[in-house]
C-alpha cells in the first residue's frame, strides 16, 4: 500500500513519496531504517544504467561511469591492491648510502657519486652493473678478491683478466690443493688456465683440474664359477690365501693351464697318431 502509482516506495512512515527513499524509481522496496546508496544522499551522481532483477529493477553504473568515478557497477569505490614497496639496498644495510643528491624538480633523491659507482660497481641509483667489479682489476688484468685492498692470485680464475665472482670458491689450485695449470686457453673475451697433457697424465685430472674417475670394472669370476667348466681339483698356497688350480690330468684332458685358461694347443691331446 506504500507504493505510489509510479511503483517507487514511500519512506517508512512517510505520508508522501520521497525520491531519496528509492533504490530506483521502478518498484524496488526500501528497507525501514536502512540508509540508501550514496547517490540517494547526493554524495555521487545517479547510476545511468538499470538491471532487471526479475521482480524489480535496480540502478547500476555504466562502464563509462565506473571508469570515470572509480566505482563498481553498484557505486562502491574500487580499492587498489596494496603494493609491497621495498626500499633501496642502502636503506636495508646492504650497501653504503649515496653521497650525492639529484634535484628531480619537486623532490630530491640520493645518488651515488662517480667515485662510489667505480668503487662499488653500481650505477647512480645503486643498481649493480654487469661489470660490477671491473674497478677491482689491477694492471695485470687479474681481479682482486672481493673486498680485498690488494691483488691476490688466489682470487683469479687465471691471471689474464677473468673475474672472480664474489662469494664463489676458486678452483683447487687457487687454494693450494693442487699445482697450478701450466697451459692456457683463449676464450675470446678472456683466457683460462688449463692443465697440459703431461699434467693430466701425472695428476690424474682433466684439463680443468677435475679428478678423473675410472670407469667401474665389472669383475667376472672364473669359468668354473659360471658352470662353463669343471672346477679345479687341486689347490695352491699363495702365502696369505689359497687358490684352486687344475691338476696335470685336468689340464691335459681339458686343454687348459692350471688357472683354467684355454691353452693355444688346447686340444693337442685329441690329435690321433696319424696326425
Amino acid at each position: 500500500a506504500a507504493v505510489v502509482s509510479t511503483g517507487a516506495p514511500r519512506m517508512c512512515g512517510a505520508s508522501s513519496f520521497s525520491p531519496a527513499a528509492a533504490v530506483v524509481s521502478t518498484g524496488a522496496r526500501q528497507m525501514c531504517g536502512a540508509m540508501g546508496r550514496e547517490w540517494t544522499r547526493g554524495e555521487i551522481e545517479k547510476p545511468a544504467g538499470a538491471r532487471n532483477m526479475g521482480t524489480h529493477t535496480i540502478g547500476v553504473y555504466t562502464a563509462e561511469q565506473q571508469a570515470r568515478l572509480g566505482v563498481d557497477e553498484s557505486g562502491m569505490k574500487k580499492t587498489a591492491a596494496p603494493v609491497m614497496a621495498v626500499g633501496p639496498a642502502y636503506s636495508r644495510g646492504q650497501i653504503e648510502p649515496p653521497a650525492a643528491t639529484k634535484n628531480m624538480g619537486t623532490f630530491t633523491i640520493g645518488v651515488y657519486t662517480a667515485e662510489q659507482q667505480a668503487r662499488l660497481g653500481v650505477d647512480e641509483s645503486g643498481n649493480k652493473r654487469a661489470a660490477a667489479h671491473a674497478a677491482a682489476v689491477v694492471s695485470t688484468g687479474a681481479p682482486r678478491m672481493c673486498g680485498a685492498s690488494s691483488f691476490s692470485p688466489a682470487a683469479a680464475v687465471v691471471s689474464t683478466g677473468a673475474r672472480q665472482m664474489c662469494g664463489a670458491m676458486g678452483r683447487e689450485w687457487t687454494r693450494g690443493e693442487i699445482e697450478k695449470p701450466a697451459g692456457a686457453r683463449n676464450m675470446g673475451t678472456h683466457t683460462i688456465g688449463v692443465y697440459t697433457a703431461e699434467q693430466q697424465a701425472r695428476l690424474g685430472v682433466d684439463e680443468s683440474g677435475m679428478k678423473k674417475t675410472a670407469a667401474p670394472v665389472m669383475a667376472v669370476g672364473p669359468a668354473y664359477s659360471r658352470g662353463q667348466i669343471e672346477p679345479p681339483a687341486a689347490t695352491k698356497n699363495m702365502g696369505t690365501f689359497t687358490i684352486g688350480v687344475y691338476t696335470a690330468e685336468q689340464q691335459a684332458r681339458l686343454g687348459v693351464d692350471e688357472s683354467g685358461n684355454k691353452r693355444a694347443a688346447a686340444h693337442a691331446a685329441a690329435v690321433v697318431s696319424t696326425g
